[in-house]
């Protein structure tokens, strides 16, 4: 991981990003002062409409990926299909 100061970092700003085009972080500082990281952004399982969100700003990658192991949680509660398929009835007839 490479540590620069914001002076440092305007003047040779394309030799950073190519370091993190490689893979590598950089932890941007103030003054010695650590305040933000430049990390590369991994989109390789990204679908091209996620990876164009994410250019836009739209979307924030995670950091880290989630482990296959683990499970989303259930829902609470108990409700059956059936009342559920008349609450959106009622619902819907209400709009």
């Amino acid at each position: 991981m490479r540590t620069v100061n914001i002076s440092n970092l305007k003047a040779q700003l394309s030799a950073h990003i190519q370091l993190v085009r490689d893979g590598e972080q950089v932890v941007v500082c103030d003054r010695n002062k650590p305040v933000a990281r430049i990390v590369p952004v991994r989109l390789e399982d990204q679908s091209e409409r996620e990876q164009r969100l994410v250019a836009r700003g739209v979307l924030t990658p995670p950091l880290k990926k989630r482990p296959r192991s683990v499970a989303w949680p259930e829902p609470p509660g108990n409700v059956s299909d059936e009342v559920m398929e008349q609450v959106w009835r009622e619902e819907r007839e209400g709009r």
